[in-house]
């Protein structure tokens, strides 16, 4: 900006050139502040990193593309008057960088921040005012990152998209790292970091929206950071949890409230696990492969779950027990479910051998399991060969095959070696196929669930009586065309028969009170219902 001279023929007043000159000066600073970057930034050596605030006096927030990455970048305290930025954000590729002191009173990034391939830099020092990461917080290949200590060191970041820590040769521990996490609404990388003993103080972290990867730590003795971790992949389709490549890691014992996953289910390669134990797991709609755990004895921790996709165990050399509940539950699925198992101790080389020891565990012996449409529902029935402490038989009900729900109850006999009948009648299946399964509940509240069947049920077109129960008149309700309806009693002596749509009243007036069956026949379509009279 630049100022008139003032002439000498006509001067104005003193008073009005000192307004002049503070004014001026107030733009010149009004100008200062707003001057940041308009056009992405990046910093390849110390002289760019220290001519910043030169170059942008009073640019605190970032509105463009930041980036410093040279080879003689030591000192970031240049950057000091920095608060944040609504782009991404990388300190990359400086190899003689040795603290990120300078960047402290960075609050926000709205991007992804990538701190990655600066070799000299042992802790994380200097990031500790971070608040939130909108995007993919970045950790990669900081061949001198010794510790994490210094990020989050207030324990105020909350949330990130995706979080990723790979290929950090020296990294022991993530003990400072992201102590109040919450929430990471795509995934977690944790992956490669060869010097990696632990990952712990994550107990606030709850979901995981895409995928959990923990995987080729070659050093990593515990995962001592997930107990509060409620579900893993619900966020999307084709999501996995993974715990794989890990030879030192002995247990697997840390993800005590983990309950709902998104599809597969992966632990695989760990030579050195001995015992797995995920007591809340509940839901698997993908695919469970338990493989190349060569130490692993027992897979009972796994507990009662609903898998849908495929089972795969193999390579578990050391492993002859397979029958958890949920894998029962799984081969006892009919039709059969696809299943790979071999190559496992003797008891869980194949599948049969699976089988048989899940019919051993059973406190019920359940000898049959199906079911037949039944006059617009469903009858399903069951034959028990013998029961231990057998306290009932709850009944449930899916249309997909994974989302069940129950709609009865049916007492058991407690113990018998008598055989024994069950009936049960489901009066409002879903039009199509319906799934069903038995959860048997013994006395002090241990369940188990049978094999999943299905009934087809086909119905007609979607048709109303009422009112039902009646003292006399039925109407006939619905999508009606050509047919004919036909009144019957339980014996089979025909009462009405009537010609739709045209009439459509049936008269019960004179008949007694009871249950009547009318069918109703349209073309090649065929409906039955009950009808009450009081």
């Amino acid at each position: 900006m630049h100022g008139q001279q003032p002439g000498n023929k006509h001067r104005p007043p003193m008073i009005h050139i000192r307004f002049v000159i503070l004014l001026l000066i107030f733009r010149a600073g009004f100008a200062a502040q707003a001057q940041c970057p308009s056009s992405p930034v990046l910093l390849t050596t110390q002289a760019q990193v220290n001519a910043f605030p030169t170059n942008f006096p009073g640019c605190d927030y970032l509105g463009v593309r930041f980036e410093v990455a040279g080879a003689d970048v030591t000192d970031l305290t240049p950057l000091s008057q920095l608060t944040g930025s609504s782009k991404n954000f990388y300190v990359n590729f400086n190899p003689a960088l040795t603290s990120l002191t300078g960047l402290d009173n960075i609050t926000e990034i709205l991007g992804d921040l990538t701190i990655e391939a600066n070799h000299s830099l042992t802790s994380l020092q200097g990031m500790g005012g971070l608040t939130h990461v909108d995007k993919l917080l970045k950790i990669q290949n900081n061949d001198g990152l010794l510790t994490l200590d210094g990020m989050t060191a207030g324990g105020v970041l909350t949330n990130v998209a995706s979080l990723v820590i790979i290929e950090n040769d020296n990294l022991t521990d993530l003990s400072d790292l992201l102590v109040n996490l919450q929430t990471v609404t795509e995934y977690i990388l944790f992956n490669k970091n060869n010097a990696l003993l632990s990952i712990n103080t994550m107990n606030n972290l709850t979901s995981v929206g895409w995928y959990l990867s923990v995987e080729d730590n070659a050093s990593l003795v515990s995962l001592n950071a997930f107990n509060s971790l409620n579900s893993v992949g619900l966020g999307g389709a084709n999501w996995n949890f993974e715990v794989n490549k890990h030879p030192n890691l002995t247990t697997i014992n840390d993800f005590v409230s983990l309950s709902e996953l998104g599809h597969n289910f992966s632990i695989s390669n760990n030579t050195g696990l001995t015992s797995i134990d995920f007591p809340s797991l509940n839901n698997i709609p993908g695919t469970m492969s338990i493989a190349a755990n060569t130490s692993l004895t027992s897979l009972v921790g796994l507990g009662n779950f609903t898998l849908v996709g495929g089972l795969t165990i193999t390579g578990n050399t050391s492993l002859p027990e397979c029958e958890a509940e949920g894998i029962c539950a799984y081969l006892n699925i009919v039709p059969p479910k696809p299943a790979t198992i071999s190559n496992n101790a003797t008891g869980c080389s194949n599948r049969q051998q699976v089988e048989t020891a899940c019919a051993a565990i059973l406190p019920v012996e359940l000898t049959a399991f199906n079911g037949k449409e039944d006059n617009d529902a469903v009858l399903l029935h069951w034959h028990t060969a013998s029961e231990k402490n057998n306290d009932h038989f709850r009944v449930e009900h899916s249309t997909n095959g994974i989302d069940f729900v129950p709609v009865g109850t049916v007492p058991g006999k407690g113990t018998t070696a008598a055989p024994n009948d069950y009936v049960f009648r489901h009066d409002q299946p879903a039009n199509g196929r319906n799934y069903y399964r038995l959860q048997q509940v013994d006395f002090d509240g241990t369940y188990a669930y049978s094999s999943i069947i299905s009934v087809e049920l086909t119905r007609g077109p979607e048709l109303e009586l009422y009112p039902n129960p009646t003292t006399g008149y039925v109407k006939i309700k619905g999508d009606l065309s050509e047919g004919t309806a036909r009144l019957s009693d339980l014996t089979g002596r025909l009462i009405a028969t009537r010609r739709l749509p045209d009439e459509y009243l049936i008269d019960l007036t004179r008949e007694p009170a009871g249950v009547y069956l009318l069918e109703i026949r349209m073309g090649e379509e065929r409906v039955m219902k009950r009808v009450v009279k009081e």
